[in-house]
């Protein structure tokens, strides 16, 4: 097949460039915006079956005046010296009520007036108690297919985003906006849009131009001397999360491409070699794109935001590899006397079949992860694996047409170049590489570490075994040390990170991600106040274990406003207020706050009216730490038990139709957890297994080709040990493990191929120990060039401002360098030289030490002709 390609590519070289060129052109046009398709957020991405999905359906279905939209949320606190004071009377009562609350209300009235959302009643209903709280940080919803229906999704007359401007002074939820030490109040806007709605950004936009420390309400010196203003809320995260994620994929395709051709230009010194791996793979990843743009506009695929950053690395690095390894057999034609045609041929033809090889080595193991259950990983799996096909075809036929259109001009200025030493490996002889060789440092330096290796195999392998041991170990103590919060990955200055600091710093940790309850009895409507008192028991007996439990405050039918000191001074302040008005008023303000909180509480919709309520209960630690998912699932364990016997669940009592359901951040990130955990176990199966048979198809020894597998296994603990160690042993970003294993498994055993491939063609040569030394010598160079090229692209991944993508390109370039420069160089070779020197007695023979006498091994027929000089 490659030599019938290579055949093919002299002849009709000009057709197949146009051909690449008018189909790259045609996807761009036919394609639609990338971000018309991609989906933001992580809880998003979990399966449909996820417990956390299945109580934010029942939330949609049952709740018709409240909906799991997204909030922002103004800080107004006192700072400084006049701190102590706490928030004077004339900043509650005149700048928040009377300044910043209209200007807010104003806002919404210039887009249209509030939303009139059909999910909602007036905008002076009440307000979701966990939507309040949601506003310190995070969102306790996710963007659920109702919930995305009811943001920018739907078409609807001009309406603001905004259903509510709500302050300290609100009857209801007044006593959860002001904090205990009284030197901050939270202003909450409730949006009808989830978090990462683009509507949102033109009212984010306008509040902080009013808030801001050159903004409108400090030019016209309205804002109170001592007081900070700052901006917090799920939906001005997930603005700034989308914006992080924009930023990070144009940093890291800028920086990609510029270390992809600085390090090209610094091996070939010439232009147009650097020119041609690099329109290629700009080509292929363009197409690529545009072509899952297409694929998801017809809602095939679902990608996520921020999966083109991915793409874009992966196939940089493993696409110049291909383009190299091409080139450099190209430039060995040529010095050998062929013309450019036969050079090309000659290049497609032997290159091919090891181009392939390692492409369906990594885009097979990559593409296990279509398997996982978490979406986004699938997604992951489905567009870096379509992706690599797209550069690897480009490889064998645009790149070979480049080089038929440039002929000998590839190597300006230098076409007059020296003929390639024999044995000089895949190394182009161009420029400074070249001048490196001519004096034979490249070649001694490798000369000499295989020199190393064959003299002391076995204190070489100890060694080096020795020093990376520590670093595994340390991943496999940290191992499920992960941070899941949304607010990890931004960096510390960022404004909604500032915020929700500023939140946290005078309101409950657990403030910032309530858990919401829902129970669920056919056979009880809760508007009833008979079984009101079931809530009752039940609130007071987990007021009683409040400490046990670490909860730090309960709101429920029969406590609306919680349980802490603050709510018990409210219900005072309300009864007093009620006890001041005529007889008959009064009677009619309590039926009205009764409806208010029974419409809050209690399901009102179709077959769910009145058999679903609702508990709210904050706990005391922060919902994104691992601590937070411990406390949650003790909370859930205790439940049942704590339940009346009216409502036990079906799950207790056989005879009971009740079901229990938990919404808020800490249920969806434990679902996550749960999720990606089994996610992790699966793909090291499936990527081991997968990449596993590729290399016994290749190497014909199962021993050999397990030793391979493990050996990149132990580089990739190294890498996630090293990675821990260097961004603190708090935890890494979630997805960071699963990715670095996934690309690094798939990537690192690229190389350990290429070196078995020369292994074995040398080993028919010189026998199996010298054999292993001389392709160590000769592919030293080349597979080192390819190893800081491939991990240099992934260094590019730093250059943005997420976190977990910083500490994912750090992880994938060290594991990068780590498997050029270590595994493949000394702790394959040295393995093989104890294995085939006898150094494990009668295992020898199992474990693939070659048989006595005889000369070779059986053939590596996929890639053998490729590494042969």
């Amino acid at each position: 097949m490659y030599r019938a390609l290579g055949k093919l590519l002299p002849r009709y070289w000009l057709p197949i460039l146009g051909m690449w060129v008018l189909a790259a052109v045609a996807l761009m046009a036919l394609a639609p915006p990338w971000d018309s398709v991609v989906h933001d957020g992580e809880f998003h991405f979990l399966p449909d079956d996820a417990p956390s999905h299945r109580a934010e359906e029942l939330f949609e279905r049952a709740f018709s005046h409240d909906f799991l939209g997204s909030n922002i949320v103004v800080v107004v606190r006192r700072v400084g010296g006049m701190r102590r004071e706490g928030l004077r009377k004339e900043d509650l009562d005149h700048f928040i009520e009377k300044v910043l609350k209209p200007r807010i209300e104003q806002i919404a009235l210039d887009d249209g007036g509030y939303s009139d959302d059909d999910r909602r009643g007036s905008p002076d209903d009440d307000a979701s108690a966990s939507t309040v709280v949601d506003a310190a940080g995070t969102s306790s919803g996710t963007a659920t297919p109702s919930s995305r229906a009811a943001g920018g999704d739907r078409k609807r007359p001009r309406r603001s985003v905004i259903t509510a401007v709500r302050t300290h002074t609100d009857l209801s939820i007044g006593h959860l906006l002001r904090s205990e030490d009284n030197q901050a109040a939270l202003v909450m806007v409730n949006l009808r849009t989830e978090l990462f709605a683009d509507e949102n950004r033109e009212t984010l936009a306008r509040i902080e131009q009013l808030i801001a420390p050159n903004g409108t309400l400090r030019d016209e010196h309205l804002v109170p001397a001592g007081i900070d203003l700052s901006i917090s809320g799920s939906a001005t995260i997930g603005r700034d999360m989308r914006q992080a994620e924009v930023e990070s994929a144009r940093s890291t395709e800028f920086w990609t491409i510029f270390l992809v051709v600085s390090l090209l230009l610094l091996i070939y010194r010439s232009p147009v070699l650097a020119f041609i791996p690099l329109v290629t793979v700009f080509l292929a990843v363009k197409s690529a794109l545009c072509v899952i743009a297409l694929m998801a506009g017809q809602d095939l695929i679902h990608p996520f935001g921020g999966i083109e950053t991915y793409i874009t690395v992966v196939v940089y690095g493993a696409g110049v590899d291909y383009c190299v390894f091409l080139m450099a057999r190209y430039k060995e034609e040529l010095d050998a006397g062929a013309t450019i045609d036969e050079a090309v041929s000659a290049a497609v033809e032997k290159v091919g079949a090891a181009v392939v090889a390692s492409a369906a080595t990594t885009i097979t193991g990559i593409g296990m992860m279509i398997f996982c259950q978490f979406g986004k990983f699938q997604q992951a799996g489905i567009g870096m694996s379509l992706s690599l096909v797209f550069v690897l075809v480009a490889s064998l036929t645009f790149t070979p047409a480049l080089m038929m259109l440039f002929g000998r001009w590839a190597f300006w200025p230098n076409m007059r170049s020296e003929r390639i030493r024999a044995g000089a490996g895949w190394l182009s002889p161009t420029r400074f590489v070249s001048r490196v060789l001519e004096h034979d440092l490249v070649l001694r330096f490798w000369e000499r570490v295989a020199g190393v290796v064959r003299r002391s195999p076995g204190r070489v392998f100890a060694g080096s075994f020795a020093a990376m041991l520590p670093f595994a170990v340390i991943a496999v103590v940290c191992y499920d040390k992960l941070s899941y919060g949304l607010l990890s990955e931004l960096p510390p200055d960022n404004p909604s990170v500032v915020g929700t600091n500023a939140v946290r710093d005078h309101f409950s940790a657990g403030l910032t991600g309530p858990v919401t309850l829902l129970i669920h009895s056919p056979n009880l409507d809760f508007g009833e106040r008979v079984n009101e008192k079931d809530i009752q028991e039940f609130t007071e007996r987990l007021r009683e274990r409040m400490d046990e439990l670490g909860l730090d405050d309960i709101r429920s039918l029969s406590h609306p406003l919680g349980v802490t000191s603050a709510a018990t001074r409210a219900e005072e302040e309300n009864d007093a207020q009620l006890r001041e008005l005529p007889a008959p008023r009064r009677v009619f303000e309590r039926g009205v706050r009764r409806r208010k909180i029974v419409q809050h509480y209690v399901s009102d919709r179709s077959v769910y009216a009145g058999h679903v309520t609702r508990m709210d209960v904050v706990f005391k630690t922060d919902p994104f730490s691992r601590d937070s998912i411990r406390r949650f699932e003790e909370f859930q364990r205790a439940v049942p038990r704590l339940l009346p016997d009216a409502l036990q669940p079906a799950s207790v009592d056989p005879r009971s139709f009740t079901q229990l359901y938990y919404l808020g951040p800490t249920s969806s990130i434990r679902d996550l957890k749960r999720v990606t955990g089994q996610d992790q176990i699966l793909i090291n199966i499936l990527v081991i297994a997968s990449v596993f048979v590729v290399l016994v198809a290749l190497v014909r020894h199962l021993a050999i080709a397990a030793y391979l597998i493990v050996s990149v296994f132990f580089s990739y603990l190294v890498t996630l040990g090293l990675t821990y160690a260097m961004f603190g042993f708090a935890g890494l970003d979630w997805k960071v493990p699963v990715f670095l294993f996934t690309i690094l498994i798939a990537v690192g055993e690229d190389y350990n191929i290429y070196l078995m491939a020369r292994i074995e063609e040398e080993t028919r040569k010189f026998g199996p120990i010298r054999g292993t030394t001389e392709a160590l010598t000769k592919t030293g160079g080349i597979i080192s060039t390819c190893g800081v090229i491939m991990a240099g692209t992934f260094a590019s991944l730093m250059s943005g401002a997420l976190t977990g993508m910083n500490q994912l390109g750090f992880a994938l370039s060290f594991g990068v360098m780590l498997d050029t420069f270590v595994v493949r160089p000394i702790l394959v070779p040295a393995y093989l030289i104890l294995l085939h020197t006898g150094r494990f007695g009668r295992l020898g023979q199992f474990l693939g030490a070659a048989v006595p006498g005889r000369a070779e091994l059986p053939p590596l027929t996929a890639v053998q002709e490729t590494t042969s000089t």
